[in-house]
């Protein structure tokens, strides 16, 4: 959700505030408030969807690059490291503890897993014992491989297409808030335009407040002429 969307919510929220104040108002401004604060509740549950549609993408079952990472930083290099060390000698282990690289395919690295993990598995009161590893390490081990398993097998638009139509939702989910909006503004004035006053408090409380930051400063033809000389 962009920032002018954030702001238009929040007039419009305040707007709603501003009606459900007034004494005594018409029915039909209620009406209309009602109607925008439920445009407003939708608008913003639409946003959240929006945000964790974005989030979706990033997690590791969705995302092999990220994944991969997990699997090979948390676990099969800490463990390759402190075997190729702690089993130095053993016949074959170094082969055994032989790491893929982060940009190797997915099928690389899981027949790593198995390599890695049967060493593990052969030593794990070692590991635990004389390298601190919690007690459920192969447990964790196995979670990251199988996050990594479910990466490699999804639709890799899965993903994409979940945050393309959060983000459809969410404009058509503004588009509504922008009519009710626009009808309960028209109602006020109606009601209250022998009643500046009144009219002039809505207006202040119903605004879309400008994007705050300084603004970009642009630059004069000299300096630009400069610039480019």
């Amino acid at each position: 959700m962009k920032n002018r969307q954030f702001r238009l919510i929040d007039a419009a929220e305040s707007g709603v505030g501003f009606a459900r104040n007034l004494k005594r108002p018409p029915p039909r401004v209620n009406e209309a408030a009602k109607r925008l604060e439920e445009a407003v509740e939708s608008a913003r549950v639409a946003g959240q969807d929006q945000i964790r549609a974005k989030a979706f993408r990033k997690t590791p079952r969705y995302s092999v690059t990220r994944a991969k990472t997990i699997l090979l930083r948390k676990h099969l290099g800490p463990i390759a490291a402190d075997g190729i060390e702690m089993l130095a000698g053993l016949p074959g282990i170094r082969e055994s503890l032989k790491l893929p690289r982060i940009k190797d395919a997915p099928e690389k690295h899981l027949e790593a897993t198995k390599r890695v993990r049967r060493v593990a598995e052969d030593h794990e009161k070692e590991f635990i014992d004389e390298r601190n590893y919690d007690e459920n390490f192969l447990n964790s081990f196995d979670g990251a491989v199988r996050d990594l398993e479910g990466a490699a097998g999804v639709d890799k638009g899965v993903g994409r297409a979940k945050y393309t139509r959060a983000t459809a939702d969410v404009k058509e989910e503004m588009a509504r808030l922008r009519r009710a909006f626009d009808v309960l503004d028209t109602r006020m004035v109606q009601a209250y335009l022998d009643d500046p006053s009144t009219l002039e408090l809505w207006r202040g409380a119903s605004r879309v407040r400008a994007k705050t930051g300084r603004p970009r400063k642009r630059k004069t033809g000299r300096k630009r002429a400069d610039i480019n000389a």
